[in-house]
């Protein structure tokens, strides 16, 4: 099961409409993807969008494929809000700790009810994947170009919370899935302990940090994370 087979599968679920995807790179998870609108937003996107994409905008079209070039910051508080509510977001910007953090909250705010939030990166299986930045990644023994950051940290937080459910797919490196609500289990651990945080400490407490739930376990995870939303399996 792969990011996208997840992303397909949440949208699916809850017959969603509009897309919206942080961090796009080459754009190959958001030219997969069908919905009736799909918003891409990148500082700096490996390809040309297309010419549409900017009449769209010119015309202040609701429906077809945008593509703002800008971080996600400056998306959030500028135009996010015209194509809002979204029905599915998925996270896969910057892999820094407070940034993917800053993602899903802001995601969150502009999510249709039910909607859900997906981010990607959160179970990096080696030290150097885990590192808190590229550059660190680089010099550290075992780096094979993998970088995830430290958006565990992210989930973990999340975890922490009292108004978010949040869990981890165990597959393509780790899915996270976020929905607003009363977690079912909440975790009990301070912002400062957080980030204190090591790659030590998550393989010792992986499961737990993270709810981390097998690929097999998705169509349920989606059913009790968002309990308004009929669960669809997902096709491979």
């Amino acid at each position: 099961m792969t990011r996208i087979d997840v992303v397909r599968s949440a949208l699916a679920s809850i017959s969603g409409r509009t897309y919206l995807e942080i961090g796009v790179k080459d754009g190959e998870c958001f030219d997969a993807v069908d919905a009736e609108t799909k918003v891409a937003v990148d500082p700096a996107f490996a390809f040309r969008p297309p010419f549409s994409s900017w009449s769209r905008r010119v015309r202040r079209a609701k429906r077809g494929a945008f593509y703002f070039r800008m971080t996600s910051d400056d998306f959030f508080a500028g135009p996010a809000r015209r194509l809002a509510p979204y029905d599915v977001v998925f996270v896969d910007g910057l892999h820094t700790y407070e940034q993917s953090y800053a993602d899903v909250l802001n995601a969150l705010a502009v999510l249709a009810d039910p909607g859900v939030v997906l981010v990607h990166d959160c179970n990096p299986v080696s030290e150097a994947a885990a590192a808190p930045t590229l550059h660190a990644a680089a010099r550290t023994p075992g780096y094979t170009g993998e970088w995830n950051g430290e958006v565990y940290k992210a989930l973990v937080r999340l975890r922490a919370r009292s108004d978010v459910r949040a869990c981890v797919i165990d597959c393509d490196q780790g899915v996270g899935i976020v929905v607003a609500g009363e977690p079912e289990s909440r975790l009990h651990i301070s912002p400062d302990d957080i980030a204190r945080l090591g790659y030590a400490d998550l393989v010792a407490q992986r499961t737990a940090l993270l709810d981390l739930r097998p690929a097999s376990a998705l169509e349920e995870v989606i059913g009790r994370l968002a309990p308004t939303i009929t669960p669809c399996r997902h096709s491979s």
